[in-house]
């Protein structure tokens, strides 16, 4: 096989992980880390996606020594008198990498851990070594401008990854980052001495709370600490200014009194942080012999804890890229075409996830500047003009109610009374198991809503297959697969299909077919454990519409998709 030589730039989650998955792949690796590890990083709390993705490069025993806090969920007070919900990561493990707990750690405890695994693994590891520059003119090579204590040299290779985190050489070189202009929050944040204040299901969880100013995190780590953050309105800073940050910190944090009732007498014990401006995207991640991985590319609000599995995904998908266009150099642009999209769409799953649950909670809280920001009430919301989903939002709100700017706040609900607790306040009596009957009421009601279609309209008049690519689980290698689009260039990129399931779909443009009959081919053709994903999927995407034997559209809500948690990873 071709072998390339890599330069990654940056040892946090995101280098290491590219590190690692090059080394697995069989290319030579070198990583720059201006700092000295260990070093303090916030972003303690992960995803079941990001375990996924260790526990395939061979670290699950090294994590498990480490005793980290094992989280089985995150739980939200979100929004003014409303009782407690829970996102819960329980799922059937049906492969070993598939995780229904994630965990939570110390970062600089964490981050040398996969350090110190990527040197025993035999690659070059250069700390308190600033790349100061990255040299991407060339076809066929990059060059770096390293600097070495008081003198700089360079040195070439085949690709770049820059894992530079939010100061990201090669983004600021290029001029390729863009804030966000719904996101203008800021983050302070301390730690506090205090034992997880639950047992039961809620041990281990992280905590989401509104108030009237924002929202406040509390974390539970080791040694039975607290990390605990407010996130507010960037308009606050002229108050942090005056204040001071430990003045600011405390004063904001008194108002969040149900965050204060969880701290109970515990005091700050660490110096109080602040993090501004995070929210950004980038034009482009990829192209050429570069890609930017994790926060150099982009970064939005921490709320549901996704940062770290951004960078290790795109760390897999950027090394994966570069394995497949080494051996396949004919490929190039329709492997960075496949690297740009899949990381603009994971992006904007979480910028709309997100969104909408600051919708949801902007209508319980008291009115406030931080609430009156978040809340998405027309159509024409400048603030997220650059957003695809938000397009097709706004597009489908005529033809489809579900596709409505009035019924985005009612996505959020519809999760949130899934995972609703039976009380109204927080008790170590919560368990798991109490959600079961609102999770298969929801199912369903959804099953329900599908057989009611007795008629499927494909959009367009053709059934194609598309050649797109997939990352292979084990491997970690790029695959060429097929996925269903029509000759307009609609398509569904989720799951991958082939001449069969094609051949099942041109039938809908021909005959008439009901979700129950169409249910029964895919499964035929060994499809049973997704083939109502693909139905659904299909919808969402514009290629299926369904109609019940009167003639009337039937109409299924659009979920909020969130990668890194249940059985679909992306990566």
């Amino acid at each position: 096989m071709n072998r390339a030589k890599v330069a990654v730039i940056g040892a946090g989650p995101g280098g290491c992980v590219a590190a690692l998955s090059l080394q697995k792949l069989g290319h030579e690796v070198e990583v720059f880390e201006k700092g000295r590890f260990p070093r303090y990083r916030v972003g303690e709390s992960f995803l079941p996606g990001t375990l996924s993705i260790l526990n395939r490069l061979g670290l699950q025993e090294k994590i498990d020594e480490r005793e980290f806090v094992k989280k089985p969920s995150a739980t939200f007070l979100w929004g003014q008198d409303q009782a407690p919900w829970t996102f819960s990561f329980a799922t059937a493990r049906t492969a070993p990498w598939i995780f229904d707990h994630a965990i939570q750690v110390k970062r600089e405890e964490f981050d040398q851990l996969l350090l110190d695994e990527v040197r025993e693994r035999g690659v070059a590891v250069h700390e308190g070594t600033a790349v100061a520059k990255v040299d991407v003119s060339a076809a066929d090579r990059v060059t770096l401008t390293i600097r070495e204590g008081e003198g700089t040299r360079t040195a070439e290779y085949d690709f770049v990854i820059d894992a530079g985190g939010a100061g990201s050489p090669l983004a600021r070189q290029l001029g390729v980052r863009r804030y966000d202009e719904f996101y203008k929050n800021f983050a302070v944040w301390n730690y506090f001495q205090r034992k997880d204040p639950f047992e039961g299901g809620l041990k281990g969880t992280t905590y989401s709370i509104t108030f009237e100013d924002g929202w406040v995190w509390v974390i539970p780590l080791k040694d039975d600490v607290l990390s605990v953050g407010i996130v507010v309105d960037r308009s606050k800073a002229a108050e942090v200014k005056e204040l001071g940050p430990d003045a600011f910190y405390r004063r904001t944090l008194a108002k969040a009194t149900r965050a204060v009732a969880l701290l109970g007498d515990a005091e700050p014990i660490d110096e109080t942080r602040i993090v501004h401006d995070w929210s950004y995207d980038s034009e482009h991640v990829s192209a050429g012999r570069y890609f930017l991985v994790g926060d150099a590319a982009c970064f939005t609000d921490p709320l549901f804890s996704q940062g770290v599995h951004l960078a290790t995904q795109s760390a897999v998908s950027a090394a994966s890229a570069i394995d497949r266009i080494t051996g396949d150099p004919e490929e190039a642009e329709a492997v960075h075409a496949w690297y740009n999209r899949s990381y603009r769409e994971t992006y904007e799953q979480y910028h709309e996830f997100l969104a909408s649950f600051y919708t949801f909670a902007s209508y319980t809280e008291p009115e406030s500047e931080f609430w009156r920001k978040r809340r998405i009430t027309e159509s024409d919301d400048e603030r997220l003009s650059r957003k695809k989903w938000f397009e097709r939002l706004v597009e489908g709100g005529a033809a489809n109610p579900t596709g409505s700017v009035a019924d985005f706040r009612d996505r959020a609900a519809t999760m949130i009374a899934i995972g609703r607790h039976q009380r109204t306040e927080l008790s170590s009596e919560f368990s798991d198991e109490e959600l079961n009957p609102a999770r298969v009421q929801w199912i369903g009601a959804l099953t329900k809503q599908l057989n009611r279609i007795t008629r499927l309209a494909w959009t367009g008049e053709e059934v194609l297959l598309k050649p797109y690519y997939k990352v292979e689980p084990h491997s970690f290698r790029l695959e060429q697969k097929q996925v269903l689009a029509n000759e307009d260039g609609l398509d569904m990129i989720k799951f991958p299909v082939e001449e069969v399931h094609r051949e099942i779909f041109q039938l809908v443009t021909k005959e008439t077919v009901g979700y129950k009959s169409l249910i029964k081919q895919l499964n035929d053709t060994g499809k049973q454990e997704i083939s109502s994903q693909i139905v659904i999927r299909l919808m969402e995407a514009g290629l299926l519409t369904g109609y019940d034997k009167n003639g009337e559209r039937v109409v299924v809500q659009d979920r909020l998709r969130f990668d890194g948690v249940g059985v679909e990873y992306e990566v």
